[in-house]
């Protein structure tokens, strides 16, 4: 009898590692996938491009090099990263993997773009605007000055010819792009003083980024270009009369309410703008649909998620920052108005400067065009008032 017990036992043993080594499908990580870039791996050149994915099985577990996401001193970018590839790891069972690293160091963003349309990274979370200097028509997938509302660029992107533009920039560069969340609205920027008058804009030094920077310079502001790291001195050594950092949620972690305390709103020169997920185009042909599916209908989905969410953070940012004394002010029309005036000026030099992006901004425009007869026929206005 004893020896009919081990000789059960064993046999169960045996069964239990022959069914997962051998009967079992084996996901295993394609080795070649596992490194992630560095700044040492900048400095190598870009003469070398590792094989990307070259040899993927069916089944094969991929873990993907990347990178911090861009811009890397904007903490929002990196939250909506993080979340993205949690749930794509959760969603494809751990087969599909997308490390997001951490901003030790601020790496330039014309090297991150070489990087992953070279195939030295696999892919890298990124704004629009990471390749505005290459592409002005870029600038239109980002922070738009009185731009449209964000359920309008979604509709653009996704409905219209937005994404369709988007590729067709991109992939001049061996880049596949999928809009893969979105930011919600900045503020106007915290200022040292109070707005009285049109006349406060002529040599208002402030610091900020995008074509609402040409906007503020073509008003008769001087604009400086430093980092957001780099704004807390320049408060403090008087070098800044403003600045604009980020949305009310990230606005409230700042410590720029120590040096200037009027925080103003709207956010004229950022309504929101689609984050991106940048891939290396030679990277992207290698899935298979399954994976491609999956990669764009998680996209979608944290999309529609981020933008739902954006609302309820940022009014909890504003509460924040009524707690923190902040005056949270309304832009005066007198502020708003010659800047409405300098975009029409700007919109119109980018225009006859790029082909592109004057052929994106007609596309966009006409869609909104478009929208708006809809919207008019359907959006209750002052009958809302009497239900």
């Amino acid at each position: 009898m004893r020896n009919i017990v081990i000789g059960l036992v064993i046999g169960l043993v045996i069964g239990v590692v022959l069914g997962v080594t051998i009967l079992t499908p084996k996901i295993k990580t394609h080795a070649a996938s596992k490194a992630v870039l560095s700044e040492r791996d900048l400095e190598k050149g870009s003469s070398v491009t590792p094989a990307v994915l070259a040899s993927l099985q069916q089944g094969d577990a991929i873990h993907w090099r990347s990178a911090p996401p861009f811009p890397s001193d904007r903490p929002n970018v990196a939250i909506q990263a993080r979340e993205f590839a949690k749930q794509l790891q959760i969603l494809s069972g751990e087969k599909m993997i997308l490390p997001v690293l951490p901003a030790k160091d601020v790496i330039a963003s014309d090297r991150l773009f070489a990087a992953v349309a070279l195939g030295r990274i696999d892919a890298l979370f990124a704004t629009a605007d990471i390749a505005v200097d290459k592409e002005p028509a870029l600038s239109l997938f980002s922070a738009i000055p009185f731009g449209p509302k964000p359920e309008e660029t979604l509709a653009w992107l996704q409905a219209g010819n937005g994404v369709k533009r988007l590729r067709e920039i991109l992939s001049a560069h061996n880049l596949h792009p999928l809009v893969c969340g979105f930011l919600p609205a900045e503020s106007s920027g915290w200022f040292v003083k109070e707005f009285n008058s049109s006349e406060d804009i002529q040599n208002l030094r402030i610091r900020i980024s995008g074509l609402g920077a040409k906007v503020w310079a073509k008003a008769g502001a001087v604009v400086s270009p430093i980092t957001p790291e780099e704004v807390m001195g320049a408060f403090d050594q008087d070098k800044l009369d403003g600045a604009v950092f980020s949305s009310p949620e990230m606005d409230a972690k700042s410590d720029y309410r120590r040096f200037a305390q009027n925080y103003y709103y709207p956010g004229w020169q950022n309504q929101g703008q689609p984050l991106l997920l940048l891939i290396n185009a030679k990277t992207w042909k290698k899935l298979d649909q399954e994976r491609k599916s999956l990669l764009k209908t998680s996209c979608d989905q944290h999309t529609a998620l981020s933008h739902a969410k954006a609302a309820q953070k940022q009014i909890d940012g504003l509460g924040e920052l009524a707690k923190q004394d902040v005056k949270l002010q309304k832009l005066p029309a007198y502020i708003l108005e010659p800047l409405k005036d300098a975009w029409n000026d700007v919109l119109a030099e980018e225009a006859r400067r790029n082909q592109t992006f004057r052929e994106t901004w007609e596309d966009l425009n006409s869609f909104l065009k478009t929208r708006q007869t809809w919207q008019e026929m359907s959006e209750l206005g002052k009958e809302r008032d009497e239900y």
